[in-house]
């Protein structure tokens, strides 16, 4: 693969390009996917307030040693935007693209959809947040293990992603052309406006929590609701739950919702709650895992997304246990240990895989059935 155009990017984006050199440009980014998608990648880095890097070393072996130099390559790091244009510049973008140095770099690709054209793709790995600029400039931030798509080139007609996993949007307003959020169980319409979605496909629940603006949920199939458009208006939470799906109680804990018929084993229904204080809700894009009134299995879901771990439970009694708290820079290791001084539990971790049982205590007490932890 030849070399990139270094200085025409430069000069494109410092807006001293000629109309000759800018057409040589367009040439270079439309010979393949992976030019459109590197230069879409700069271009919303500069959109997002970062200099462009300038010049570039092109000696491949002596940026590979710097690199090594500074980075010790711990599970989570965050590479400088100059360096990671150097290495793509010495480097096939291809392998760049797959996720350099087995996955640690957020991975991104482009495919062609017959409905939609050039479909950016990027996932964001257990334990990593990831921020994204959308074509139209919205911004979305993805949580762990989650997968955004979007068209590279938004159409006249509308704006449509789709999401897998959990994220947070602040859509840029365009009152003629809708934005479109496909989930494998909901669709969310919108104009410009911020909100949080919630969609794992492997879930029960789907859910949308509303800052501000409105949100319009299209196409649900549940008893009563046919094909209807539900509007969700600011701090109410949509959810969808799934066919056969066993309801967490602490779902609807301190809300009031428009549907009071819960039970443990539902069909497919859905909820709205009202009042919601949305604020611990979209936490996590600011680094803040929050909780109330959760179980401990519960919890254990989302301390597996935030460390990138797997949590075994060898007592069905100490799943039920519930917290309320937050955290921010501690570790795994530190998290659990905050657990454990009101919690009488024992943990074994190896690698990313922790077990956790009932401690032994010798007054045959385990513990109150709920314990509030303020961290």
């Amino acid at each position: 693969m030849e070399r990139l155009p270094w200085e025409l990017l430069d000069k494109y984006f410092k807006k001293q390009i000629t109309n000759s050199e800018q057409e040589i440009l367009e040439e270079w980014i439309a010979e393949s996917e992976e030019h459109i998608l590197l230069f879409n990648e700069i271009d919303a880095d500069i959109k997002a307030g970062r200099p462009f890097p300038g010049h570039f070393n092109e000696d491949t072996i002596q940026q590979w040693n710097e690199f090594k130099e500074d980075f010790e390559f711990p599970r989570y790091f965050s590479m400088p935007i100059k360096k990671l244009y150097r290495i793509a510049a010495a480097i096939m973008i291809p392998l760049l693209l797959a996720g350099l140095l087995g996955g640690y770099i957020i991975s991104k690709s482009v495919i062609k959809d017959d409905n939609y054209g050039a479909l950016t793709t990027i996932y964001s790995p257990g334990g990593q947040k990831t921020k994204v600029t959308l074509p139209d400039n919205s911004i979305v931030w993805l949580n762990a293990k989650t997968t955004l798509k979007y068209a590279t080139v938004f159409n006249q007609k509308q704006r449509i992603v789709f999401i897998d996993g959990e994220a947070f949007f602040d859509v840029t307003h365009d009152q003629t052309r809708p934005f479109i959020v496909r989930t494998s169980t909901i669709n969310i319409k919108v104009y410009g406006t911020t909100f949080n979605v919630k969609a794992y496909k492997d879930d029960d629940v789907a859910e949308a929590t509303l800052v501000k603006g409105k949100i319009t949920i299209l196409g649900i199939n549940a008893p009563g609701k046919g094909s209807q458009e539900i509007i969700i208006h600011p701090n109410e939470t949509f959810r969808y739950l799934k066919e056969g799906a066993i309801l967490n109680k602490a779902v609807l804990s301190d809300t009031k919702t428009k549907d009071k018929a819960i039970s443990k084993r539902v069909e497919p229904i859905v909820q709205i709650a009202q009042k919601v204080d949305v604020a611990p809700i979209v936490a996590w894009k600011d680094g803040k895992l929050c909780f109330k009134n959760e179980s401990f299995s519960t919890l254990a879901y989302k301390l597996e997304q935030w460390y990138d771990v797997k949590i075994h439970f060898e007592d069905a009694e100490v799943q039920e246990i519930k917290y309320t708290g937050k955290f921010e820079k501690e570790n795994i290791n530190q998290v659990l240990r905050y657990l454990q001084i009101l919690t009488p539990f024992e943990y074994d971790m190896k690698l990313n895989e922790i077990s956790i049982r009932y401690k032994k205590q010798t007054d045959n007490k385990k513990g109150g059935t709920e314990e509030i932890l303020e961290k």
